[in-house]
């Protein structure tokens, strides 16, 4: 397997999380349960910190993160990362959740000191010697913790950054000054817009309407996936190159396109109730009430639920890649 390629049922076998739950595992529980996670029956916790993002950190999202990663590797056709890395000494995975592409990193790379950060503490898993694990806002330790020195990264990568930063172009900023001369910036995000047959439906979605009018309200880019060039660009990195990946909602693009088979199956089981969770904690303070939180839940659970609901339905995953000039 080359450095570049990510099997993450193996990674995971591999480093187990600490509750003891797989990917493979958390699916048959799900499907066995006829495909469909109840919402109201889940009572997620959420980071203990003042940062924007509002999604849960509890063992069930833990365990989706790590079904996701596995269905974007598959996506991917396996290319967790798309930087042309040679022998590198110092890297970071920024925002790792439950660290399995820390983990991977470490593996792929072993002669390299590999750090994950994320605000809540990473779950006690089997580790690469060569990976620790942050806790803390990378924004605020650049320059203050040793480990997080400028010019001191040959990579910084991070992924799904969408619900939870608030300054783009400050953050991108900040990467950029932690990486070396030569060094590369890699960023895969989504853009928060729905399609079908290749036409814009989102936009009608009064749920959706909603939360985008929010998240520009608290400096939230629901756009960042396809942005993120424009971002490095203005931050000064130098040939910034970008790849689209199309998500379908379901398997209906499986036949044509057989890696979209597992993230497909994982945004139908997942993203509904991701969602449900993710509208009153984005709407908190806009002024909405309890009913207009359920009725926007029940909308969101119509436009991408549902028996042929997601049929010619896709968004966009985008994958952006940036040098920092060489001195």
């Amino acid at each position: 397997m080359s450095p570049l390629e990510f099997q993450a049922d193996t990674i995971v076998k591999n480093f187990p999380n600490s509750h003891g739950n797989s990917i493979t595992a958390g699916i048959e529980v799900t499907e066995a349960a006829g495909g469909d996670v109840d919402p109201k029956a889940r009572k997620p916790t959420y980071h203990a910190t003042d940062a924007d993002y509002v999604l849960p950190n509890d063992n069930y999202e833990q365990d989706r993160l790590e079904d996701q990663a596995a269905g974007l590797a598959e996506l991917m056709h396996g290319k967790a990362i798309h930087a042309p890395l040679e022998n590198p000494t110092r890297i970071i995975d920024i925002g790792c959740g439950t660290g399995i592409q820390t983990c991977q990193l470490g593996a792929a790379y072993p002669h390299a000191q590999v750090f994950g950060i994320d605000l809540s503490p990473v779950p006690d898993r089997p580790k690469p010697s060569n990976v620790d694990f942050i806790q803390g806002d990378i924004r605020k330790l650049i320059n203050k913790d040793s480990r997080l020195a400028a010019k001191s990264f040959d990579y910084v990568f991070s992924r799904l950054l969408v619900l939870g930063m608030t300054d783009w172009p400050g953050y991108v900023s900040d990467v950029t000054s932690l990486l070396k001369p030569g060094g590369y910036a890699e960023m895969q995000d989504f853009e928060l817009k729905a399609y079908v047959n290749g036409e814009l439906c989102s936009d009608t979605w009064p749920w959706m309407v909603a939360l985008r009018k929010r998240a520009v309200e608290r400096g939230l880019d629901f756009d960042c996936g396809r942005n993120i060039k424009t971002y490095m660009e203005k931050a000064g990195l130098v040939n910034v190159q970008q790849k689209r990946y199309c998500l379908p909602f379901g398997t209906w693009k499986m036949e044509a396109r057989p890696e979209t088979e597992r993230i497909g199956k994982h945004a139908v089981r997942e993203y509904g109730t991701l969602y449900h969770h993710a509208i009153p904690k984005m709407l908190e303070g806009a002024g909405y009430s309890n009913k207009d939180i359920q009725g926007f839940q029940k909308q969101c659970k119509e436009s991408i639920g549902g028996v042929g609901a997601q049929d010619g339905k896709e968004f966009g995953f985008f994958v952006t890649l940036g040098m920092k000039a060489k001195e």
